[in-house]
């Protein structure tokens, strides 16, 4: 059931491809990610019941015995994917207190190449849990499912700039989605005061899965700090720092967080982002004068580092800074060179 009064405001796949009113809902596309950069997404396609699979596939990996887990662990992957335990990863230098398995394209590592684009060490293989065979299958059908529905809003932006639907296109042809299941126990908060602090995500669109019942996802407005609580078959869907700037700031890569859940309960979330290819630049949208006078510009990001707009770059800034115990085993150097 839709609630009478969403704190974010929806928007219809179906009506962005097929109407009714279809010029209508493209031009609040771009108007509501254009004031705030967050929206719930209705009528995507993606079946109810794979949805539900996926949290339950997330649930069953988090239950396992520790030493279950750390068979995946990502200190042990220098393409950082796999498990991160508790209190791994940091954001704006702080403890976040969640678990996770991060997830991307399931490719042979990169050999070639790697002196002159040394973000292409982010692609390699997906560890996948013994205990659980049907991960991959699942994580991958994700993958794919949400790739298309994340073109498919990419399209509609595209029109509502002004640009041929096709206009990002020719980024994906090597794209680099990646995706997470995550899982934050509840605590009192002596461990670490955020879930996940403050931040933009590094891509171009982010499209989240949130249980049913879950809470702690908020989003900064003009206003303050926003509760986004999950819509049952909606995705919660945001804009990365490419996209705002692709578009000289004109679509807004806004800060959220997630706040910790009282001690005694869980919160289980899976989120998939939209990426180019690695070594593709993204490319920058020639706005229409109306929208170009309403573009501020893009700074630096939440930790007043230059956004760029070549994919990897911008990716691999994110990942070191995120996980710093892996970037000390496999990449000291190169974070240190590229900081």
């Amino acid at each position: 059931m839709t609630p009478a009064n969403p704190s974010l405001p929806i928007i219809s796949l179906r009506k962005l491809v097929h109407g009714p009113g279809r010029e209508e809902e493209i031009a609040r596309l771009r108007q509501v990610t254009h004031e705030i950069g967050f929206f719930y997404l209705a009528d995507h396609g993606v079946p109810l019941s794979f949805q539900h699979e996926m949290i339950d596939v997330a649930k069953e990996f988090f239950a396992l015995p520790k030493e279950q887990k750390y068979e995946i662990s990502n200190l042990e992957n220098p393409h950082y994917r796999g498990y991160a335990e508790l209190g791994d990863e940091r954001t704006q230098g702080l403890v976040d207190w969640r678990e996770q398995i991060d997830y991307g394209a399931d490719l042979p590592a990169a050999t070639e190449g790697l002196d002159t684009h040394p973000w292409r060490l982010l692609q390699g293989p997906n560890p996948w849990p013994s205990a659980i065979p049907r991960m991959k299958d699942l994580v991958t059908r994700w993958q794919e499912d949400l790739g298309e529905v994340g073109m498919t809003l990419l399209r509609a932006w595209a029109e509502s700039l002004g640009q041929e639907r096709t206009f990002f296109d020719a980024a994906f042809e090597d794209s680099y989605p990646t995706m997470k299941l995550a899982h934050y126990p509840g605590h009192d908060g002596s461990e670490s005061g955020q879930g996940v602090g403050a931040h933009h995500d590094s891509g171009v669109l982010t499209l989240l899965l949130l249980e049913d019942g879950s809470s702690g996802l908020q989003v900064q407005t003009a206003g303050g700090w926003i509760d986004a609580d999950p819509i049952t078959d909606h995705f919660v869907v945001n804009i990365g720092e490419l996209l705002e700037a692709a578009t000289n700031g004109y679509l807004k890569a806004t800060p959220h967080r997630v706040l910790p859940p009282a001690p005694g309960t869980s919160r289980f979330s899976v989120p998939y982002f939209l990426a180019p290819g690695l070594d593709a630049r993204f490319p920058r949208v020639t706005l229409p004068p109306e929208l170009a006078a309403d573009a501020p510009g893009t700074g630096a990001d939440l930790s007043d580092q230059e956004i760029f707009d070549l994919c990897g770059r911008n990716t691999i800034k994110s990942r070191f800074r995120a996980h710093p115990e892996t970037t000390a085993r496999y990449h000291a150097e190169l974070a240190a060179s590229l900081a």
